[in-house]
């Protein structure tokens, strides 16, 4: 008498493994696609079936964000859906309600914390001048980017007196702004 063994499966097994067959099948589709593309550039060999090459990019794109696995903090913004990987310094207590694993989006609350803690600092002058003295108080050497009433930038020497205060000297007076970060 032959025995069958039925072997119990969870729900959570075979979506895992249609999940894999559906990556498998972008994954062969792209490789068809491109190889198509390849022939009809290099050597000139139309293919005799529909190819939609830009379609496979997309999916294929789609499917390794999917399967991505990211180490980054990103920032919730104020548009729901939107988030933003900070360009500086982490505001650690934010960052400790991003979860153990990280998952696609690890979302840091504390979005006004950041912006607060490494800001800008803009200064304009009504009245011409060939020596721009700026207090920015941001407690760093910032970069410098100066431009004249017409917004045009304009390039002078830039004399760093301490972390909070600097001094531009230019070639010629005029009235602009200065931008500081």
């Amino acid at each position: 008498m032959a025995t069958s063994t039925v072997v119990a499966s969870s729900n959570a097994v075979q979506e895992k493994e249609l999940k894999l067959l559906k990556q498998i099948k972008i994954e062969q589709n792209f490789s068809k696609q491109a190889y198509a593309n390849f022939k009809s550039v290099k050597f000139g060999i139309a293919s005799c079936c529909y190819t939609d090459f830009a379609t496979s990019i997309i999916e294929k794109q789609l499917c390794d964000w999917q399967n991505s696995a990211s180490n980054r903090v990103v920032v919730a913004t104020e548009i729901t859906g939107i988030f933003v990987e900070p360009l500086m310094k982490l505001n650690l207590k934010a960052s400790m309600s991003c979860p153990e694993t990280p998952t696609n989006v690890c979302t840091v609350v504390d979005l006004k914390a950041l912006l607060i803690a490494d800001s800008t600092y803009t200064q304009c002058f009504e009245t011409a001048s060939d020596v721009w003295t700026i207090t920015h108080n941001l407690g760093k050497f910032p970069s410098v980017t100066v431009v004249d009433s017409a917004n045009t930038v304009v390039i002078g020497n830039v004399d760093y007196t301490n972390s909070n205060s600097l001094v531009i000297t230019f070639n010629a007076s005029f009235s602009g702004c200065v931008f500081l970060n």
